[in-house]
């Protein structure tokens, strides 16, 4: 665990960038929400939400690279304290070997969804009425199924998949085994 000393937020314009981006990222969703108020056949109503929920994670993806690692360690800290209070601070438990490969499959299933609504796509599949309804349905399935991998994966996983993102510096002296 870190020491709440090395968690010091720099406001400069990265921060205040990174917080209006934040802040705005949430703006589509309400957005693309009050767009079922309005008359709009069903084919661009779905097409216009898709398009404003894509639009606010792409916004909030860049506020967090602006607002940095310590940012994201205080909001998740404020978050857990506010849904979860009662497991806020405490260290990360180690899933079973049963409950790791539930989670590593439904996290590669979920994006079968995504990949089938692409090939629907391709293929020019809605022709029916209801079938943007059929792929928004299935879009979301596999956002859910995504989420849900995620809970059960647990956080040992999210450390090691920062992990794999992060530059490891070689071990001075010692030869690389891949040349």
């Amino acid at each position: 665990m870190e020491k709440k000393k090395n968690l010091k937020i720099v406001k400069d314009w990265k921060y205040y960038l990174g917080i209006t981006l934040f802040i705005f990222s949430w703006t589509p969703w309400a957005v693309s929400g009050m767009l079922f108020f309005f008359k709009i056949p069903i084919g661009e109503l779905l097409g216009l939400m898709a398009a404003l929920i894509i639009t606010s994670e792409i916004i909030f993806a860049i506020s967090i690279v602006l607002l940095g690692k310590t940012f994201a360690k205080k909001f998740e800290a404020r978050i857990k304290k506010i849904f979860l209070p009662h497991k806020a601070g405490q260290p990360v438990k180690h899933i079973s070997k049963t409950r790791h490969y539930i989670g590593v499959v439904l996290f590669f299933l979920s994006f079968i969804p995504t990949f089938i609504v692409e090939v629907a796509l391709f293929f020019d599949y809605p022709k029916t009425p209801f079938g943007h309804i059929t792929i928004l349905i299935s879009v979301l399935l596999g956002y859910l199924i995504f989420i849900v991998s995620l809970f059960i994966l647990g956080g040992e996983f999210w450390d090691r998949l920062i992990k794999l993102f992060q530059w490891q510096n070689p071990v001075p002296g010692k030869k690389s085994t891949i040349n």
